[in-house]
């Protein structure tokens, strides 16, 4: 969860979220994964945090625009390590079917 402008907002991502995601970059989810040791490029990031962000309680993802400009924000704040780290843990929470081996 992070807090922007004193809202809480967490990251959800489904199937057709994820398909969205790998629309706008242009590559695979888990191929982005596995091709960086289980980090993001910095525009894959931005991607999945625009695209992820929902304010705690609502239905509605925020605007990916709006998305954009947060990412960029919650990065420089929380830094790309830790941001990063969250946007992975809400894949795996969110989207178990990315990770199963058998």
């Amino acid at each position: 969860m992070f807090e922007i402008d004193g809202k809480s907002y967490a990251l959800k991502y489904n199937m057709d979220r994820v398909e969205m995601i790998e629309n706008s970059i242009g590559m695979p989810t888990i191929a982005e994964l596995y091709s960086h040791k289980g980090m993001l490029s910095l525009s894959a990031l931005k991607a999945y945090l625009a695209h992820g962000l929902k304010e705690e309680g609502s239905d509605s993802f925020v605007p990916v625009k709006k998305g954009l400009e947060m990412a960029k924000n919650l990065i420089q704040n929380e830094g790309y390590t830790n941001t990063c780290g969250a946007v992975v843990e809400a894949l795996e929470r969110d989207c178990p079917f990315f990770f199963r081996e058998n």
